[in-house]
């Protein structure tokens, strides 16, 4: 008796279960109105409104990169070959402009300050060997030859002494002690820029060739958007226009940008051209180089009259809305009106040529059964 019991309580909340989970039934009477109950309006949590005015964007769709500016990415090569001798980097660090970030040493460095060395005491001779004749060729002593010559040698050093220093002062090196004869067993590669450590491409005891890149750094502070944007859509983009994005495909946050280019080559392969976005109040510390993104510009924004997408009911290729007519203490009438829809967007869509009035029926229509 208790099973048979358990089984009839089981077969009832299935079918209680079923009826509340039921589209609510509505009925289309000969004067053409759909009635529906009051209880089924509130237990459906059904809800009236009007068209309003909304914005209305026509977007542009893209997907492009995360990158640094012209000035936000830094490549350290050696200005001279040497054998690096210390690391004070790593990847992923912060490092400030100037700071150290490799100390080298070498053979070739140490011949360059010895030719400065030489350099400086072999002018100071051809100097004073140069106003010797200076002084004679203005009393018409000596030979024309003979000063030319030494005007000739005195220049060719000075030049050369000039190159040496450079090439020394690019190494950060204190010229004067050099030419006091004060060698530097090694010289410091600085930071060009601010920015974080993105590679690291030698070691300790390696021999570097000038102009061999051994490391990167990039400010993320300079970060920008490059685009993607399909030929046929160009003529449509221009600077100034706003940029709605997502990073890495994920659509749970929405960023904004300002574009500020726009490209002027099309890449053959992929039909499309590049345009240049700058983030705006955003963490760029956030973002990484070579991030994937996806958004849309907004190439134009215009206010219609439209009303949310889930007041909109379709039967065939018909669409149309459920209009209030009227109400009584237990029913309330309401009626089809045909309408002609356009753009979506933001949950709204547009109406077109619509000469209704009245409220309608915004919210709770999908659970309607309506032939």
């Amino acid at each position: 008796m208790k099973r048979n019991t358990t089984w009839i309580l089981l077969i009832l909340s299935m079918m209680l279960f079923s009826c509340q989970n039921k589209p609510a039934e509505t009925v289309e009477t000969s004067s053409g109105f759909i009635e529906i109950t009051k209880a089924q309006f509130d237990s459906e949590k059904m809800e009236f409104g009007e068209p309003a005015l909304s914005s209305f964007s026509e977007l542009v769709h893209f997907t492009g990169t995360i990158i640094p500016a012209v000035n936000g990415r830094a490549q350290i090569s050696l200005p001279t070959q040497g054998v690096i001798t210390r690391i004070y980097c790593k990847p992923g660090q912060l490092m400030g402009k100037g700071a150290a970030l490799f100390e080298v040493s070498g053979n070739e460095f140490i011949d360059l300050q010895r030719e400065f060395a030489e350099s400086t005491a072999m002018l100071q001779r051809l100097k004073s060997e140069y106003e010797r004749l200076k002084e004679l060729n203005a009393e018409n002593i000596g030979t024309k030859k003979e000063f030319i010559l030494a005007e000739s040698s005195y220049n060719a050093e000075k030049a050369r002494l000039n190159a040496l220093k450079i090439k020394l002062e690019n190494l950060g090196l204190d010229i004067t002690k050099i030419e006091e004869g004060t060698f530097f067993s090694s010289f410091q590669v600085k930071a060009p820029i601010k920015g974080h450590v993105t590679g690291i491409h030698t070691n300790i005891g390696q021999y570097v060739e000038s102009q061999q890149t051994i490391a990167e750094i990039t400010d993320s502070e300079s970060f920008q958007l490059k685009l993607s944007v399909f030929e046929k859509d160009i003529s449509k983009v221009k600077a100034g226009q706003s940029v709605e994005f997502y990073l890495s495909g994920s659509k749970t946050e929405k960023f904004t940008a300002k574009l500020v280019s726009a490209g002027k080559l099309i890449n053959i392969e992929t039909k499309s051209i590049d345009c240049f976005a700058e983030p705006e109040n955003f963490e760029k510390n956030q973002l990484v180089s070579n991030q994937f993104v996806e958004g849309d510009i907004i190439v134009d924004s215009d206010s219609v009259l439209s009303v949310p997408e889930a007041a909109v009911l379709k039967s065939e290729n018909d669409i149309f809305v459920l209009t209030f007519e009227k109400e009584n203490d237990e029913i309330v009438f309401l009626s089809k009106t045909k309408i002609n829809g356009g753009r979506l967007n933001n949950g709204n869509i547009e109406l077109l040529e619509y000469k209704g009035s009245g409220k309608i029926l915004i919210k709770g229509a999908y659970n309607l059964r309506v032939e």
